[in-house]
């Protein structure tokens, strides 16, 4: 397969993360048609790690509620960008005797075919540019509904992936599904859609998400004189074939998403897990970094935390205090507040050899999260 993914071509980066996205001055990744909602680059195989961590945490599988909420997300996403005019076109021309029966049918059948083709073309072009790995659709001449059956290879995160795919197919056809699937091997899996009713019923209604406007800041940003995008974000690698995005400051696989996306899915599992929820997505993070973050990596990333957290869209480092015995951080326009506790928390530890800390947060009506890390 030929991919059709245009680039800069003077910096080489993929064209639609200057069409897209927009660095702002306050730390946040702004998404071009829609100013109020924003993106963030982050580390994805802290994601699925994390999930694993908060079930060894609480003892019991989460996974099934992180389909489940994110794909709530994603089908009112759907259903509120694309006129139902637009999503009913995948099921025009559904397999049917008469669809042979004159050559103006057997036209508009493959005028049809043309359009869901291209329609998961760019869909899926769309994943591979955002780190999301690659999705490919078992397409057959005999199956009416050939966007059911999927394999995925090199996902960010496996429970996000497949909510995101069940969401978007629910939103196209109108019904509620569920989605199997089995791993073929490491970093490959086939998926299947399929009508029914979901496993899990959510306590929390879903509801409109917390919105801040955003801060401006002082931040200035290198920037490619051709496509826009930060000089810095040029430094990432990105191998179109897999959807495989790597930052060369770190090494680590990053993802473009909305950061909602997540804080949507800890919401409601808070919801049905309480006040122990949020406790425990802070110490999950905070021992997956502790685990994998040398003592290098983290003092060379402290050293520049302030612009590392802007180009990644991470909010605006307004100010840092720290000792020996405790850290006091305030960030504006955060986002993944309980990601940022947890890191807070390790880096901190790492840097004093505190092994026992502990960590208090709040973040204000106007988005300014506040961290404060003790050591025992």
């Amino acid at each position: 397969m030929v991919l059709q993914i245009e680039r800069c071509a003077e910096c080489g980066t993929p064209s639609l993360m200057g069409n897209e996205l927009r660095w702002e001055s306050g730390g946040v990744i702004s998404l071009s048609q829609s100013p109020h909602n924003r993106m963030v680059i982050f580390e994805s195989n802290i994601i699925d790690n994390v999930f694993r961590g908060i079930e060894r945490i609480l003892g019991r599988s989460i996974e099934p509620m992180v389909v489940e909420s994110r794909r709530r997300e994603t089908r009112r996403f759907i259903e509120r960008s694309f006129p139902f005019e637009i999503r009913n076109t995948l099921l025009l021309g559904d397999a049917s005797p008469s669809a042979k029966d004159s050559p103006l049918s057997r036209a508009m059948a493959d005028f049809v075919v043309r359009i869901r083709e291209d329609l998961v073309e760019r869909v899926t072009n769309v994943a591979r540019v955002f780190g999301y790995g690659e999705v490919s659709v078992e397409w057959g001449a005999d199956e009416p509904y050939p966007w059911r059956r999927l394999v995925m290879r090199y996902p960010y995160s496996v429970p996000l992936w497949k909510a995101d795919i069940l969401g978007t197919i629910e939103a196209f056809e109108g019904q509620d599904m569920w989605i199997e699937g089995e791993e073929l091997e490491e970093d490959v899996y086939r998926l299947r859609v399929l009508p029914s009713e979901h496993p899990v019923e959510l306590k929390s209604k879903l509801k409109r998400r917390k919105r801040y406007e955003f801060k401006e800041g002082d931040l200035e940003h290198e920037r490619c004189p051709s496509c826009g995008v930060p000089r810095v974000v040029t430094q990432y690698l990105w191998d179109l074939e897999k959807g495989i995005i790597t930052a060369t400051d770190t090494g680590r696989r990053v993802a473009v998403f909305g950061p909602l996306a997540l804080e949507a899915v800890f919401d409601d599992l808070a919801a049905e897990h309480g006040p122990e929820l949020s406790r425990a997505v802070v110490e999950a993070h905070r021992r997956f970094i502790r685990e994998r973050v040398d003592a290098s990596l983290a003092s060379k990333i402290n050293a520049m935390l302030k612009m590392h957290m802007a180009r990644r869209g991470l909010g605006y480092l307004a100010s840092l205090e720290g000792s020996r015995k405790k850290l006091e951080m305030k960030v504006r326009n955060a986002c993944l507040e309980l990601f940022m506790v947890g890191m807070t928390q390790a880096f901190f530890e790492i840097a004093t050899g505190n092994e026992n800390t502990f960590a208090e947060w709040e973040i204000d009506e106007e988005g300014d999260l506040s961290i404060s890390i003790s050591a025992s």
